[in-house]
């Protein structure tokens, strides 16, 4: 069920999508699809805030690892092309569905937003990078990434996106040293 969900809402959003296409999708019935969820929104949220906070997890554990800023952001960035890669209809869902299911978390919730600026702290603190907003850095830093993802869900660019991570990872970093400069 779930995965035909997310097949679904990642092709037409979850407003175009009906309960009645999941479940056909799904190869179950209408019925079956209610016992387990009130309505095709907590489905969508439900598929939304495990995947996004298992995200959160994975990139706690990649900044839990290291200690130096550059390795992490290679790791984090490394993450989501291999996510993106792995499942780009889960990847398209998350990214298409976070502006009407984000506000639905609980602000105790870590997100990968937490994270990522925490890492950032983390670089800011050890001396590593000049003092910045560490929300600005996630954004430059979760920017390049989801972007990238943006063009090529929209066949912009092709191919893989891990072979990009290098790449991508440099950008990123830059990004984060560039908005450092400004407010240096």
């Amino acid at each position: 069920m779930e995965r035909a969900a997310i097949e679904l809402f990642a092709a037409s959003g979850v407003d175009g999508v009906s309960i009645g296409e999941v479940a056909a999708r799904a190869g179950v019935s209408q019925g079956a699809l209610y016992r387990h969820y009130r309505s095709k929104e907590e489905l969508a949220g439900n598929l939304f805030s495990t995947a996004y906070l298992r995200m959160a997890a994975e990139l706690g554990a990649i900044r839990g690892r290291g200690r130096d800023f550059r390795p992490r952001v290679g790791a984090m960035v490394e993450h989501f092309c291999a996510l993106y890669d792995r499942d780009p209809a889960l990847f398209r869902f998350m990214l298409i569905a976070q502006h009407n299911l984000l506000p639905r978390l609980r602000p105790d919730q870590r997100t990968p937003v937490d994270e990522v600026a925490e890492m950032v702290e983390d670089a800011v603190r050890a001396g590593e990078i000049l003092p910045v907003n560490s929300l600005a850095a996630a954004a430059a830093i979760l920017g390049v990434i989801l972007q990238t993802a943006v063009f090529h869900i929209y066949g912009r660019l092709a191919g893989a996106l891990a072979p990009r991570a290098v790449s991508l990872t440099r950008a990123a970093i830059a990004a984060v040293e560039a908005l450092g400069q400004g407010e240096a």
